[in-house]
């Protein structure tokens, strides 16, 4: 899922919206109003149908392998959550 978390600038990411709208890949939730980044980790999480949720922001860059090694330790019984290395970078 991809939260829209009331845009401002609608009208320019737009586009974005559309070029996805018909990937089954992607859902696109539109919130009217911005509530936050932690409501709208909700609103994508309570429309989400799978076993796991990954959660990036718009500024995150996965390493190639980073979701597959995630997805490995998730499917350990013993394991509730796992996290990847988060490396900061001020640009």
């Amino acid at each position: 899922y991809v939260v829209d978390d009331g845009s401002a600038n609608r009208d320019v990411v737009a586009p974005v919206h559309q070029i996805y709208a018909n990937d089954p890949r992607f859902s696109i939730i539109l919130l009217p109003n911005n509530v936050g980044k932690r409501k709208a980790q909700i609103a994508a999480i309570r429309s989400s149908s799978g076993d796991l949720v990954l959660n990036v922001d718009s500024d995150t860059i996965l390493a190639a392998d980073v979701v597959s090694k995630l997805v490995l330790k998730m499917h350990d019984p013993e394991i509730g959550a796992a996290m990847g290395q988060l490396i900061a970078s001020n640009r």
